[in-house]
């Protein structure tokens, strides 16, 4: 416990800690014994309304907001709706994890979206809606207890938030005029630490700090959405008990609601459908989601049941070998959903204990996959994806750590932690009590010590270095990761413009990664003639306490015309990528617009850009939806190829199908039914080809694919003369640069049916690329001044 000299300044005001989860949020209050020299922390048991109008009170808040019969209804009452309403339109959740991203009008069904002063149109008004709702019921648990009104909050956030995703949160706060003051926001894995580390000297067990060398600790919170690494250093100096952050681990989409999802997907999700009489290939994506949706609370309770079981046969952190037996774990809940197939609907669920195991298996992977892909799925992340993260920063071996401490409501599992005492071997494990309340508390201390006292036990650092793209091979660090925060500030004044008459300068700040471009920087020469070649320019960062990063460039005197971009989502994307999400956010304005219905030439723009992108599925599902809401004759031959290229093979047949009706001569639907159908169905595949070859005698894919078929029934010569008249065509396209992008793989695979292997190899490689858009000028970027000017 840090020495108090002065308790004048945390009189007369309650300090509360928020640990603003993605799944559940947590309040805690501390306060201090001038008597004992102890501090004191309490979460508080907030009343939250229900469906049916009943008060209930819980320490645990869900992150959730409902609106029901004109009623908004947050918390324990919303959770229980969240599968019965639909998310974006009557009900929102999960909304901290999309902070920081810049969609436009996300959920532009909103049925809050022009009632005030909700006005929910993205996630930042959801956050902000949430914390208008918190503060009601802080006040007024204040105002039942006697305790100070004057509040000082403090928000627990994941140690990775970048800088975009707290401006969001610090808005929110600051909209409902929560006094927040310096470092109101402390990463969750350090107010993780300060709960333990008081917890223990409050029992009289502090901790064992060796006087010989720093310790190092490594907190593991796990929770509903996040997966946080952080590894601390504490030891012993001249002034007494000190820690410091050393890393932090990279942002990693991870948490316990993708294990519910997972679940769901592989499990769950295919035993409904088949209870319905139903398959998984007959719905879109978004429909899928909605089934998953209705199914998550079931994963969710099945996975805790499962967890509970085995944690209590669980002995020195070792799961018995029954956790690979076909064991059942039921649990009766009635799920209808209502879909276009027809209502859906069942009552008794089960997991087996393997089922579980194997579902683990994805997010324990410690090898070179950590990332599970899965068609028509949200990625799977592993925790040794985020672990590996930070130790790589720390700069130490993972058996030079002491301590692992154990945070979140998914770091329960036994799973979990099996796996990190089999990992972390020498380490001690660090279990509290409980490990949903635990960072509320140690948030609530960190707001009392450090505002109420002046003291910081732990100073933050940046996760992620701060880059500059200019025209040199390299990206140039500006902030490298681990720096502490708050820091001075830094003056760059080693770059210059690249080029005479440069009129824009454009300085790209990236966060980690140059796919991830935090904001650009613009500085616009006011003369007709621009900036002379090698004009000297000055870049100059700081960061606060909140980790906000703060820019400005002159050049020549000119000060930047900054044009904040803030990322689209907080992860590495490709300039395709960027483009997809451009779109998709153009769609959501104009449906919002539109009472949301997006325009057709928005969703040819959105498909467009998803194709690209190379997200066919998407793009088939935009294609569909088109479709149907601005139906036109031939379209069906165009949405199967989409949904063909993404190997959601049924789905184009169906497609396909739908084409033939509309034309049965249809000779490109013809010829890509044959072509689908030459294993699943080779009768009715021959027929089809044959019919686009009726149509037109030198359809290239129709000969190709009905000359395997002959092929493969002992017709060589009749094989080989379709592959060369299509070979020879091709070629001829092929010599003059005109060969159609599509034709390049049927070349190839045509060449190497003729036995020219070598041939077809220089086929693919030359194979042309998609051409992406830069999300900057690379001709206005600047470069870093050399001892020898260049001269023009």
């Amino acid at each position: 416990m840090p020495a108090v000299r002065n308790t004048d300044l945390m009189k007369g005001k309650t300090y509360v800690g928020i640990d603003f989860g993605t799944s559940t949020t947590v309040v805690s209050i501390a306060s201090y014994d001038e008597n004992s020299n102890l501090i004191h922390t309490e979460s508080l048991r907030l009343k939250q309304k229900l469906p049916d109008g009943t008060i209930y009170s819980s320490e645990i808040i869900p992150s959730v907001i409902a609106w029901l019969n004109k009623q908004i209804i947050v918390g324990e009452g919303a959770s229980q709706l969240k599968y019965q309403l639909k998310r974006g339109k009557n009900i929102w959740y999960s909304f901290k994890m999309e902070l920081g991203e810049d969609l436009g009008a996300k959920y532009y069904e909103s049925e809050l979206r022009d009632i005030p002063p909700f006005n929910i149109r993205n996630p930042k008004d959801a956050a902000r809606v949430f914390f208008a709702y918190l503060k009601y019921l802080i006040t007024g648990y204040c105002q039942e207890n006697n305790l100070a009104e004057d509040i000082s909050y403090a928000v627990s956030i994941p140690a990775s938030f970048e800088a975009n995703q707290r401006k969001d949160l610090l808005d929110a706060l600051m909209s409902n005029e929560m006094k927040v003051s310096k470092q109101a926001l402390i990463d969750e894995p350090n107010a993780a630490f300060i709960s333990y580390a008081v917890t223990r000297a409050t029992e009289g067990q502090p901790m064992f700090v060796n006087p010989n060398y720093n310790s190092k600790v490594l907190v593991f919170d796990f929770g509903g959405g996040t997966c946080d690494i952080s590894i601390l250093e504490i030891g012993q100096s001249a002034n007494g008990f000190f820690s410091k952050n050393i890393a932090i681990s990279k942002f990693t989409k991870l948490g316990g609601d993708d294990i519910d999802r997972y679940l769901t997907y592989h499990y769950l999700m295919p035993r409904f459908l088949e209870a319905n009489g139903k398959k998984m290939d007959q719905f879109r994506t978004n429909e899928k989601k909605q089934i998953a949706s209705a199914l998550y609370k079931v994963a969710e309770r099945l996975k805790i049941m499962i967890n509970k079981s085995l944690s209590t046969l669980t002995d020195d952190y070792v799961i018995p070998k029954l956790k690979y037996n076909g064991t059942k774990t039921s649990l009766e809940s009635e799920v209808t959903v209502f879909t276009n197939k027809g209502e859906l609907k069942q009552s008794s669920f089960y997991l087996t204990n393997k089922e579980m195991t194997e579902a683990m298996t994805v997010f324990l992977k410690n090898d070179y996959g950590k990332t599970t892909r899965i068609k028509g799925e949200d990625e799977y992340n592993s925790i040794y994806s985020p672990i590996e993260s930070a130790i790589k920063k720390s700069k130490i071996r993972k058996e030079e750590i002491d301590y692992i401490l154990f945070i979140g409501g998914s770091a329960q599992s036994p799973y979990i932690q099996e796996t990190l005492k089999n990992y972390f071997e020498d380490s001690e494990m660090l279990v509290p009590s409980n490990l949903q309340t635990h960072v509320s508390q140690g948030t609530a201390i960190h707001n009392l010590l450090f505002n109420g006292m002046n003291k910081c036990l732990i100073q933050p650092i940046s996760s992620e270095p701060i880059l500059i793209i200019t025209k040199d091979e390299i990206s140039k660090v500006i902030l490298p990761a681990g720096t502490q925060i708050p820091c001075d500030t830094i003056i760059i004044d080693d770059l210059v413009t690249s080029r005479e008459g440069q009129k824009i300068v454009e300085l790209p700040i990236c966060v980690g990664d140059v796919r991830k471009l935090l904001f650009n920087l613009k500085i616009e020469s006011p003369l007709p003639s621009g900036f002379p070649i090698n004009s000297p320019i000055q870049l100059a960062i700081e960061v606060n306490t909140d980790k906000m990063l703060i820019a400005r460039a002159t050049c020549m005197g000119v000060v930047c015309h900054v044009e904040p971009l803030n990322p689209f989502a907080n992860k590495e994307l490709s300039t395709e990528d960027r483009a997809a999400l451009k779109a998709e956010r153009q769609a959501n304005l104009e449906a919002e617009l539109n009472g949301g219905v997006p325009s057709k030439q928005t969703l040819i723009a959105l498909r467009m850009a998803y194709n690209k992108a190379g997200h066919t599925f998407k793009a088939a599902e935009t294609f569909e939806l088109q479709n149907e809401l601005y139906p036109e004759a031939d379209m069906y031959n165009g949405i199967a190829v989409l949904y063909n290229n993404a190997r959601a093979t049924y789905k184009a047949i169906e497609f396909y199908e739908k084409a033939l009706e509309e034309n049965p001569n249809h000779k490109y639907a013809n010829a890509n039914l044959g072509s689908t159908l030459r294993y699943l169905d080779p009768k009715r595949a021959k027929e089809c080809l044959q019919r686009a070859i009726n149509v037109d005698p030198d359809h290239d894919i129709a000969l190709i694919e009905l000359g395997r078929i002959q092929k493969s029934e002992g017709d060589i010569d009749g094989a080989k003369e379709k592959f060369r008249r299509v070979y020879d065509r091709y070629l001829h396209q092929w010599k003059t640069n005109s060969l159609p992008s599509y034709a390049y793989g049927w070349f190839a695979s045509v060449a190497e049916e003729l036995g020219e292997k070598d041939f077809a190899r220089e086929i693919r490689l030359s194979t042309p690329g998609a051409q992406g858009e830069s999300y900057y000028d690379p001709e206005n970027l600047s470069k870093t001044k050399t001892n020898k000017l260049t001269t023009k």
